[in-house]
């Protein structure tokens, strides 16, 4: 370690460490003394971050951009990088040849789950633009993505927006049709917000639409609804139940905490007034992906006891959201079942019932004892038979 004193080029002295081989040593010291020094350098470090950050501010509100979410740092930092993508994408899809390049480059990695056309595309990207704006309010996400550059990070964009659109609605022109049907809508005896939530889907989800409402945000939260863009839904699966149970179980709780609903299932809507629904089960016994063990997915809706109790069981190890636990403990698994109100799913009751239908079958042995080898035997027979010690134990003197 070496040290080289010098005057740097904003004219204060100081001191540089440099290693490697002497030959190189003076063209490093020449390089590193023409630059600012340590001091200088970090006010000029932050004095570019605050003009870039106040341009990306200026920038923002000029482009009507939403306010980020984050801490405070984030959010700063957050506001200048996504004025540098949204610039650096759109420059990107002005480009002349830059369409077929992205077509020739997704459609050949099978990327997107339709073909991508010049005429379809420029449309998409500018789709995508406002979906990034509209969408990507979290702070964290412009910071974690900050080193995509290559295409744009097109190719995990255009995937990602069209999985997105599945699930958004867009408005379309109102008819006759598109409004509420009279004989769909219930409301409580004594109505404590406006408007009316609309109850929709099929066999694979369920949504609600309303207006923005935090006592509704709460409630349609604590039901496990995630927002999409344009309204709450859930995604139905056999662990869910049917679409009509799931309806009437939200239209009961919002009837009940004053909201009107409409329930355009007539079964539903009748559940919902009678309370005649099966309940969302949520406690399930599953079996692992690869299916040698048993799965049991945690929530925050467990309570501590029941997991640390759950954890007691020999072989559970926790992993991936939830506890593994080996099909050799089936019996606890059973009792803990029983005792805190859990269900085997189909996959995990045939693997419960395989491994014990194993164990019944397995034939049951009583061992004998191993039989002594001949040699040990005649050993045996010889100090029995006489009291004279063997030849090679006499001692001569």
């Amino acid at each position: 370690m070496s040290w080289y004193a010098g005057t740097f080029y904003c004219g204060h002295e100081g001191y540089v460490n440099i290693i490697g081989p002497a030959s190189n040593r003076e063209k490093m010291k020449e390089y590193k003394f023409s630059g600012l020094c340590p001091a200088c350098c970090k006010a000029e470090l932050v004095r570019s971050r605050n003009e870039k950050n106040t341009a990306a501010r200026k920038a923002a509100s000029r482009m009507e951009l939403p306010p980020l979410e984050g801490t405070r740092k984030q959010v700063v930092w957050a506001e200048t990088l996504r004025v540098e993508a949204l610039t650096r994408l759109q420059t990107f899809i002005d480009t002349p040849g830059n369409i077929r390049l992205i077509i020739l480059r997704l459609n050949y990695e099978a990327l997107t789950p339709l073909e991508l056309t010049e005429e379809n595309l420029p449309p998409m990207l500018q789709e995508i633009v406002q979906y990034l704006i509209h969408e990507k309010v979290k702070a964290a996400y412009w910071i974690n993505n900050r080193f995509n550059r290559e295409l744009c990070n097109l190719e995990q964009l255009i995937p990602e927006y069209l999985e997105w659109c599945k699930w958004y609605r867009p408005e379309q022109t109102v008819s006759e049709s598109d409004f509420i049907r009279s004989d769909s809508v219930l409301s409580p005896k004594n109505p404590q917000f406006p408007g009316i939530v609309e109850i929709k889907g099929n066999d694979e989800e369920i949504s609600a639409f309303y207006e923005k409402n935090d006592r509704f945000r709460e409630i349609i939260r604590q039901m496990d609804y995630e927002w999409n863009g344009r309204c709450w839904f859930r995604r139905l699966t056999p662990y869910r139940g049917s679409f009509r149970d799931r309806a009437a179980e939200l239209g009961n709780v919002l009837l009940k905490n004053g909201f009107t609903v409409s329930i355009t299932d007539k079964e539903a809507r009748e559940g919902a007034v009678n309370g005649d629904f099966s309940p969302e089960h949520k406690r399930w016994i599953t079996k692992s992906k690869k299916g040698l063990f048993f799965f049991i997915p945690l929530s925050s809706s467990i309570p501590r006891e029941v997991v640390l109790n759950l954890k007691k069981i020999p072989t559970a190890a926790y992993h991936s959201g939830g506890i593994f636990l080996e099909p050799s403990h089936y019996e606890e698994l059973e009792d803990f079942a029983e005792m805190y109100g859990f269900r085997f799913d189909r996959e995990a009751g045939e693997l419960l019932h395989a491994y014990r239908d194993t164990l019944q079958q397995v034939p049951h042995v009583s061992p004998a004892a191993p039989q002594p080898s001949e040699e040990i035997n005649n050993l045996h027979k010889i100090l029995e038979s006489s009291g004279a010690i063997l030849d090679d134990l006499v001692d001569n003197d």
